[in-house]
This record gives C-alpha cells, structure tokens and sequence, in this order.
C-alpha cells in the first residue's frame, strides 16, 4: 500500500467533496443575481464538475493504492478516470482567464465595455473553455497517440499515465496561460489601486473585481506554483507522482475548497447581513416617521 498516495488523496477527496456541496450552495443561492456575475455563475458550474471528477478519480487512485495490482480494474484506468479532470482543470484555468480579462477590460474602458459586452452573447463565452478542452484531448488522442502508451504499475496519479508527448502538452500550456493570468491580474491590481473609487462606483463592480483576484491568486498558489514544481523537479519525491500520489491535483482541490468558503462569505453570508442590516434601518425609518406625524397631530 502506498501511504503518501492514501493520505494525499484523502486530504483531495475530502476537498472536493467540500468544492461540490458548497458550489452547489452557492448555485441555489446567486440564481437570482446570476445576470450580475454570469461569469462566476458558470464558474460555479465547472468547479461542480471539477470536484465530482476528482472524487471518482481519487477513489480509483485510493483502490490502486491498497490493492495494487490485485485490483480488478487495469491501471490504464488512472488515464480514463483522470482524464474528466484534467479536462474541467482546463477549462476552469481557461475562465478564470477570461474572468480577470473581463474585468480588467471592465475597470480600464468602463463605457465602451459596458455598451460592447451586452451585445456578445454569454454562450459564445462559455464555449470558449470547451474549445480549449477539445485543444487538450485533441492533442491527447490525435497528436500524441495516448492510446498506445504503456503505464507502469506504480503509476497512482493521471500525469503518469501520459506518454512523453501527452506529458509535455499538459505541463507546456501551463506555462503559458498561468503568466498571462498573473500579468492581466497585476495590471487589475495597479488600475484598482490608482482609480479605486473611480471604477468601483458599485457594489457589483467591487464584488465582482474582488472575486476575479481571488480566482487569480488562488490559482497562482496553488496550481502554478506546484504545477512548475512538478516540471522542473519531477525527480523530488514531495511531488513524484509514482510515489507521493496525485499532489499536484490534491493541492488544487484545497484551492478550490479556500476559494469556496471564502466566495460563500462574500456573495451569501454578507448580502444576508447587508439585507438584514437594510430591513432594520427601513423599519427604524418608517417607525420614526410615524411618530414625528403621531406629534405633529
């Protein structure tokens, strides 16, 4: 049995776990205010998906971990059963990119985007990050030729069961959408801190900024971070995926389980406060007004 690769998983599956129950929370909760932050409303989507296909994952890689190669199913598996996940890690990758384009566009030309972007229908958003997953499997299965590749036993994790090919894809286009990330989120950053109140005249617009650097960071610490670890050590058995076990995807869930809790807080627990705050300063308004009419009479 191999502990790492147990306790690693566990620590995922537990995450993803908390990533489902609480996007799905925050899907019922923000229904009616989905037209103010469609973005993340499909954002909630994908990190649905992306937490259910990491629990399955993470069940066949706890299975191969106690049972080896007794178990029924082969360990060609780990590509099948990781592969769902690597395709929403994708696409959510890909919408946090057009999340922090979308409010830096947003905060930089504010007139001109905000008559521009209601003519740009949603889906032809939405289906961008599913263009890019049909990138990724496209490469997978035509260019790289996965079928063919041979997988070692010892393999517990989804990037050991890609061939060089299928590897250097997975890891090379990181290394390209993660910088573009970071350098629209510091541009944001510069352009809030020099025009804070010019271009957060509203609630919205500072939950939505709020919530595009929160994505930024997040997947800055942990999923660029330990994903240029894994390229340039692969070696180091911290993050060696035939014997510490899916590290980099485990760390990726308790980002995704941060960033859940912390998103619950701002968009439902202090609109809930704010609400109740708002009714409580109306009822003292009406009350006092009938009372200044009460003397008057």
């Amino acid at each position: 049995m191999n502990t790492s690769a147990v306790i690693v998983t566990s620590i995922g599956s537990a995450s993803s776990l908390f990533v489902v129950i609480g996007n799905i929370f925050l899907l019922y909760n923000t229904r009616r205010k989905k037209n103010d932050i469609v973005l993340f409303y499909f954002r909630f989507y994908v990190d649905v998906f992306f937490g259910l296909s990491y629990f399955l994952y993470s069940f066949l890689v706890l299975e191969f971990s106690f049972h080896g190669k007794s178990f029924f199913i082969e360990s060609s598996s780990l590509f099948w059963f990781g592969l769902p996940f690597s395709n929403a890690s994708a696409a959510r990758n890909f919408l946090v990119l057009l999340i922090v384009l979308d409010r830096l566009l947003a905060t930089c030309l504010p007139i001109k985007y905000h008559n521009i972007r209601p003519t740009i229908p949603n889906f032809y958003i939405f289906i961008l990050p599913i263009l890019f997953v049909g990138v990724e499997d496209f490469v997978f299965f035509v260019i790289c030729g996965r079928h063919s590749e041979f997988i070692e036993d010892s393999c517990v994790a989804f990037p050991c069961s890609l061939n060089p090919c299928a590897y250097g894809w997975w890891t090379s286009y990181k290394t390209v959408i993660f910088p573009i990330i970071i350098v629209l989120t510091i541009a944001l950053c510069i352009k809030l801190l020099m025009f804070s109140n010019r271009v957060q005249n509203s609630a919205v617009a500072k939950r939505a900024n709020r919530l595009a650097l929160l994505d930024a960071f997040l997947i800055f610490v942990f999923d660029c971070i330990p994903s240029v670890m894994a390229y340039q050590f692969p070696n180091s058995p911290l993050i060696q995926y035939t014997s510490a076990g899916p590290v980099t995807a485990m760390l990726k869930q308790i980002g995704r389980a941060i960033e859940t809790f912390i998103v619950i807080d701002i968009l439902v627990r202090r609109n809930v406060i704010e609400d109740s705050h708002r009714k409580s300063s109306q009822i003292v308004f009406i009350v006092g007004k009938q009372s200044k009419s009460f003397n008057c009479n």
